[in-house]
């Protein structure tokens, strides 16, 4: 349940039309094909043991892994303290030297990747399986778009128990008032956001009709359910956070500077950033 593109590639691929035969911006449902396949390409890994101790279940069990939260959507983690989760099995090589198996992650496992992170595969649609205030952080970059607002408030109803008191979510998701206001008034911004996605090589360049570059955060890449601050902050209530606990932040910025920078830079043109306080 990730849209993760591959970051910096040599030579963009969205440059080359013949990467992408049959390739139609105007159909969003016969990409969701090519968009599963993306994502399988790129949940992979060098290494990938599984660790025998298994997830860890509570705030001491998470501690003896030296970890402090959670980072959701994310194959690899960029926080060193960090768990990482995803829908999407993860592969690796197989354990057996001289063999061409592969290693494919499955639920309720916790998985060594590389060397130096940690990462179990896990829906959030489903209970978390982890205790009450296990973690002192939860981070979440473009994830809740993706499903529908009853599974969003679920997950972040889990989020919220298994925070510690002082614990502190971070979300990131496409702002719908920033592709509105650019509609409206012709600001740029949806030109320069095709660019960025052609730049990126998710497919080749998007047509650049307004109307189309509005259109597709709702159609394109799994989304679900487009927010703004004021519709963030609603599920976020719903969920349990008091309003006085929601703030809007800026990018890289908040509570914990170790968890906002987990922020990557080629979203910023886009996004809304939020932190919810336990």
């Amino acid at each position: 349940m990730t849209d993760q593109p591959a970051r910096s590639p040599e030579r963009p691929p969205g440059r080359n039309p013949d990467r992408f035969p049959g390739w139609d911006w105007d159909d969003p449902d016969g990409l969701a094909t090519r968009l599963d396949d993306f994502s399988a390409q790129v949940a992979t890994c060098a290494t990938l043991e599984a660790h025998p101790g298994g997830l860890p279940r509570d705030h001491a069990g998470f501690r003896e892994l030296g970890l402090t939260g959670i980072e959701f959507a994310a194959f690899r983690t960029a926080h060193p303290e960090g768990l990482g989760t995803d829908l999407t099995a993860l592969r690796g090589p197989g354990t057996e030297p001289g063999t061409a198996t592969t290693t494919v992650t499955e639920p309720g496992t916790l998985y060594r990747v590389d060397g130096d992170r940690w990462f179990t595969q896990l829906d959030i649609a489903e209970p978390l399986p982890f205790a009450d205030a296990s973690v002192d952080w939860v981070y979440a970059e473009h994830l809740i778009e993706h499903v529908t607002m009853p599974v969003a408030v679920g997950w972040l109803r889990e989020a919220r128990r298994v925070l510690r008191p002082g614990g502190v979510l971070r979300l990131t998701t496409p702002d719908l008032a920033r592709y509105l206001v650019g509609y409206a008034t012709g600001d740029g911004f949806l030109a320069k956001h095709r660019r960025r996605l052609t730049t990126l090589g998710f497919g080749p360049p998007m047509p650049t009709r307004p109307a189309f570059l509005v259109n597709q955060i709702f159609r394109h890449y799994g989304h679900q359910w487009i927010y703004d601050l004021d519709e963030l902050r609603h599920v976020l209530t719903l969920a349990g956070f008091a309003p006085e606990q929601i703030r809007h932040c800026a990018y890289r910025e908040g509570l914990r500077p170790d968890v906002a920078d987990l922020d990557t830079a080629f979203r910023t043109d886009e996004t809304v950033y939020v932190e919810a306080d336990r």
